[in-house]
């Protein structure tokens, strides 16, 4: 724990209040900024950073014990709370497996999507629904109501999911012009399956020791315990659908 963290003053209840209380004033000015210029790729940095913030502090995690944990700086970290830098797609892994909170949770939040049209031109409100039972748990997400945040290495993530899964992730994922998962002598690897189709573009991927080019119609499946990364060594931006099963383990693996 850091002493140095003024976040972490106080007992346990007024820490977790703090950082919902930050997260509401963070979706409040979003929603603002949407509404002037309809750029949500900043807002949604500032959210994510906002989320990973109220999750640990939730878990009494300091910024200095949550850098170690992620294996990077704790200036790093502390820039990615503020919303000042884009994590990349393994920082992000990184985080959310340190916190023991699903990527889909830090992206969307945890409160049930909202009914209605979407307020002040925010994204991801879903079209009303006839039934109760629909509102409660929606089942269609129409695109321009997708979750979408911008990562660090040109990556985008757009959640196809109406409501975060806890043992799944659905997404169609953007790799710009020399974008990737992470650098080059860096791998990721994390609980789960992974399940890929691939759109448009040609998508450079490094399974194992084991490398492939993938291009549209190309699909792949492998354990996702084994390190791999994802690269667009292209020249137009590679488009795909990922999906991944049993992401996360039990809470005794933790």
């Amino acid at each position: 724990m850091d002493a140095s963290d003024p976040s972490l003053e106080g007992p346990p209840h007024v820490r977790v209040r703090r950082a919902l209380a930050s997260v509401a004033r963070a979706g409040t000015s979003t929603a603002s900024s949407d509404s002037d210029d309809g750029d949500d790729g900043a807002g949604a940095v500032a959210l994510l950073g906002e989320r990973i913030r109220a999750a640990r502090l939730q878990r009494t995690i300091g910024v200095r014990e949550l850098a170690r944990r992620v294996d990077c700086s704790a200036s790093m970290i502390s820039q990615i709370e503020k919303g000042l830098t884009n994590p990349s797609v393994s920082t992000l892994y990184s985080i959310s497996r340190a916190l023991g909170i699903s990527t889909d949770v830090l992206i969307a939040g945890t409160e049930p999507l909202p009914t209605g049209s979407p307020r002040n031109g925010q994204r991801g409100a879903p079209r009303p629904s006839s039934t109760p039972s629909a509102r409660r748990a929606p089942v269609v997400l129409h695109p321009e109501d997708r979750r979408v945040i911008d990562l660090d290495g040109g990556v985008r993530w757009e959640l196809l999911m109406p409501m975060p899964e806890s043992n799944a992730e659905f997404m169609e994922v953007t790799y710009g012009v020399g974008g990737g998962s992470t650098e080059a002598e860096h791998a990721i690897r994390h609980n789960g399956r992974e399940y890929s189709v691939i759109l448009e573009g040609q998508l450079s991927v490094q399974v194992g020791f084991e490398e492939f080019v993938l291009e549209p119609g190309d699909s792949m499946a492998f354990d996702s315990t084994i390190p791999h990364r994802f690269w667009n060594a292209g020249r137009v931006p590679v488009r795909g659908i990922w999906f991944v099963v049993d992401r996360w383990p039990s809470a005794d693996d933790l």
